[in-house]
């Protein structure tokens, strides 16, 4: 009660500006700010007070910073912060050392009044959010770096089928590229140093079983926190749910459904469903645009494409349809990126024996061009600085590696049996594709294309993805029924969670 009072008369003392002399001169400080639309102040409850003394007192030095961006500051004597931000949703994280962390929501709109929050932080605080029942009623914490996987219930209906960058690696020529794949990409022409994952032994490895619940109601949402599994969450959906991803700060999850839908969750306030979006389709791949701005969803169906989702609105914002393939067969979608610029959108569609990447342009739809890959694509992937598409191609067994800047295929690699998906790491030094036929995962070295080890892991597997520190790569187990958490810097294995019996793991995606 005490506590809640205090933040009541700190909101009042933000908002209504009612407020003895060191409140007035906050007030001015923000008034100050022109241009700043997110203010806040960070107190404390728990010092000394003094007779006659304010209910909080302001915290210095606290830094401030917004989940999963670069916005980064610390509060003033007055413990106030202040950002110039675009509008949208953020999740305001301040910490302070030896007393603690506190998140907040916050929602910035566009127009002269600045979005205001208050945070109240004592020594030892630690917040999270109530993300599901987990061990002994717990919640996942909110932080970076929590898997959410999407449990999908066993056989059940709707399963689908299996320019120049600023900085990045030094420039080669496309036939450098290819000669380097010919031959199994052997040397590092480009410097980067460093040496390779070695493949874990039989012995070297410690599994680290931790033994999550298993009476789960299958169509659930598994939310991870791989540094602290006791917290393991889950969240019972009404549909059964297979792709996922996040928008750019990590508030909102969106999760294609068997139902023809894409459910939008609120991941700050216990994964509630704030929306359904009906698809007309199987949903393939989800995939954020590199400027945060939209969900990319590739649909099976009668009318194939692309459905591009404001994630501002949460709202569908158009359908770009596929062109036939050059068989004359319907271009139906298996996955879909954007490039870094946001002119061009790639869709990889195919059949059992054929496969293509088309290129569309993305303010008019038009296909630009086309190139064929190995047969029947199931997942693709562009590398961070935008050079190089990674096709999977699950009947041919290899993966296709396109020049994206060119638009040509600079050659195949092989992988192992019946390959699904694939992930690259945020340095783009680290590919990882998932073999569902040989239960392994396969790494490729991102400068050179080569292979570099074979992990195994669970049966079966097919959702992949990378930690957003490039420390962890996920990997969902269909076969199993449960996920594999690897080093992604050693290929070691790090965690496997206890099989869920009725249950089968298909999207991966980690918070931001």
């Amino acid at each position: 009660m005490r506590r809640g009072a205090i933040a009541l008369v700190v909101a009042l003392v933000l908002v209504m500006g009612v407020a003895p002399v060191s409140a007035r001169n906050r007030d001015k400080d923000i008034e100050k700010a022109k241009g700043d639309n997110l203010v806040g102040i960070v107190v404390s409850t728990s010092t000394n007070k003094s007779p006659g003394g304010q209910p909080y007192d302001p915290l210095e030095g606290v830094e401030v910073t917004l989940q999963g961006t670069s916005y980064k500051t610390v509060t003033d004597t007055l413990g106030l912060f202040r950002f110039k931000v675009p509008a949208g949703e953020y999740i305001i994280v301040a910490q302070k050392q030896g007393i603690g962390m506190a998140t907040r929501a916050v929602q910035v709109k566009d127009g002269p009044t600045p979005a205001m929050v208050n945070i109240v932080l004592n020594p030892g605080q630690i917040q999270s959010s109530p993300y599901g029942t987990g061990p002994g009623g717990g919640g996942a914490p909110l932080a970076p770096g929590t898997a959410y996987v999407a449990f999908g219930q066993k056989a059940g209906p709707g399963a689908p089928a299996g320019h120049g960058p600023a900085g990045g690696y030094q420039m080669s020529t496309t036939q450098t590229y290819r000669q380097m794949i010919l031959h199994g990409g052997t040397g590092d022409p480009f410097g980067t140093g460093g040496g390779g994952i070695q493949a874990p032994r039989p012995g070297d490895v410690n599994p680290g079983d931790y033994h999550t619940p298993i009476q789960v109601s299958p169509n659930t949402l598994m939310m991870l926190p791989v540094d602290n599994p006791g917290q393991t969450g889950y969240k019972e959906l009404d549909a059964q749910p297979f792709w996922v991803a996040f928008n750019a700060a990590g508030t909102r999850l969106y999760v294609s459904t068997a139902a023809q839908s894409i459910q939008v969750l609120d991941t700050v306030n216990s994964n509630t469903l704030l929306t359904s979006i009906p698809t007309g389709g199987i949903i393939t791949d989800l995939k954020l645009t590199p400027d945060g701005n939209n969900v990319l969803a590739s649909v099976l169906g009668a009318q194939p494409g692309v459905l591009v989702i404001d994630t501002r609105t949460n709202a569908p914002q158009r359908r770009i349809p596929t062109p036939p393939m050059r068989n004359g067969e319907a271009g139906q979608p298996r996955a879909v990126a954007a490039n870094r610029e946001g002119t061009r959108l790639f869709v990889v569609v195919g059949t059992p024996s054929a496969g293509e990447v088309v290129a569309l342009d993305t303010f008019t739809g038009i296909p630009q061009a086309s190139i064929p890959v190995g047969a029947n694509p199931t997942g693709m992937e562009l590398s961070p600085d935008g050079r190089f598409l990674y096709v999977v191609n699950s009947s041919s067994g290899d993966v296709s590696v396109i020049d994206a800047w060119g638009f040509t295929e600079l050659g195949r690699v092989r992988v192992g049996v019946n390959p699904q998906k694939a992930a690259v790491s945020p340095d783009g030094s680290r590919v990882f594709i998932t073999n569902k036929g040989s239960d392994t995962v396969t790494v490729l070295n991102g400068v050179t294309q080569a292979p570099v080890a074979t992990v195994p892991v669970g049966k079966a597997p097919v959702g992949v993805a990378v930690s957003p520190d490039g420390s962890k790569t996920f990997v969902g187990c269909t076969g199993a029924g449960s996920v594999t958490v690897l080093d992604a810097r050693t290929g070691g294995v790090l965690l496997s969670t206890t099989p869920l019996p009725n249950s089968i793991p298909w999207g991966v995606a980690v918070k931001p």
